[in-house]
């Protein structure tokens, strides 16, 4: 069961950081550095 639970666990945190890249990627193609 706790086995379980971290395999579960992972895909949702690698999820949350490949969104986190895709959020810091829009927000570089929106407000470009100057």
């Amino acid at each position: 069961m706790v086995s379980h639970d971290v395999s579960e666990k992972t895909p949702g945190t690698l999820l949350v950081a490949r969104l986190h890249v895709d959020l810091c990627r829009l927000a570089s193609a929106i407000c470009p550095p100057s």
